[in-house]
């Protein structure tokens, strides 16, 4: 079963005003972290490296997951992430769309796994198994699947008996095998569990301004920027990469990181990265405000 967990902004990292994103000698680097592997399919490969980048930027803590409920059973730690940062489909390109949960949950455990100081011969196997069971369900999954959308046909299917028909989880799976490696290699690191039971949550409304007024707002998902970043030679081309101009001064839904680059009529022109938080708490508007000059 693929899992999906939905991302909430109150777990994202501080904004990052003028970050600048990674270019494509940055990215190439990635490479020799993260080979590519036989079976990965067309696109995948680019799609990985830019999750890998992606997670580089948000510098978690080594401890972010670790608990002790004080029940004597010491400490653990989830390979569910519940505050996985998420991407909407519909800002992706169709690689993206199809393998992007997968290439970043992959990103994620893997520096998980490297922050709790476990060796990789406890976890890069189980990892690789892992990342071809979630291809394999990712390259099945119906475009409606994909994009959230709901068809008749599925809402008169008939309910499946999951406790005759469903598979062991992939996720249970991975913490099995990694918790029995761990046990014979790093006895005294977190033991390794499988707790999920993440929610769903959306954000109120986002109202993007510039400082001064009049400027050409441009947004891209940040992820989608990496990719781009990977297969055209400049994806600041706003017709190139996914680039969506921005009305200001109106409501929009927006959440997570994103590239931008806010072009003023004398010509001024600003770029960099930003993360948009909407308010989880209750429905009232965030204002994001993109400024020529200072932070």
């Amino acid at each position: 079963m693929m899992r999906k967990l939905l991302a909430t902004a109150i777990f994202l990292p501080s904004a990052a005003l003028a970050q600048t994103p990674p270019d494509a000698a940055a990215l190439k680097a990635i490479e020799a972290a993260v080979p590519a592997q036989s079976w990965y399919p067309e696109g995948y490969y680019d799609v990985r490296i830019a999750a890998e980048a992606d997670e580089q930027e948000r510098k978690r803590p080594a401890d972010e997951r670790v608990f002790d409920f004080d029940d004597g059973l010491g400490k653990r730690f989830d390979v569910v992430d519940c505050g996985a940062e998420g991407h909407d489909p519909a800002e992706l390109d169709p690689a993206s769309a199809r393998y992007g949960f997968v290439a970043s949950e992959v990103a994620r455990l893997r520096a998980d796994f490297i922050r709790l100081k476990l060796p990789a011969a406890a976890w890069a196997e189980p990892l690789l198994a892992f990342e071809r069971t979630q291809i394999a369900e990712a390259a099945k999954a119906s475009e409606a699947e994909i994009y959230g959308v709901e068809t008749a046909a599925a809402d008169d299917a008939p309910i499946a008996d999951e406790s005759i028909s469903e598979e062991p989880d992939s996720y249970a799976l991975l913490a099995a095998a990694v918790e029995a490696n761990r046990t014979r290699l790093a006895p005294r690191a977190p033991k390794i569990v499988v707790e999920g039971g993440c929610g769903a949550g959306e954000g109120g409304p986002v109202i993007v301004r510039t400082s001064p007024a009049g400027g050409e707002v441009l947004l891209v998902n940040a992820f989608a920027f990496k990719v781009c970043t990977r297969k055209q030679p400049d994806p600041w081309d706003r017709f190139k990469c996914k680039w969506n101009e921005i009305e200001t001064g109106v409501e929009k839904q927006l959440a997570g990181r994103y590239v931008y680059q806010v072009r003023w009529p004398d010509g001024a022109i600003r770029k960099g990265t930003r993360e948009i938080v909407p308010n989880y708490d209750e429905e009232s508007a965030v204002t994001v405000t993109f400024k020529k000059s200072g932070s």
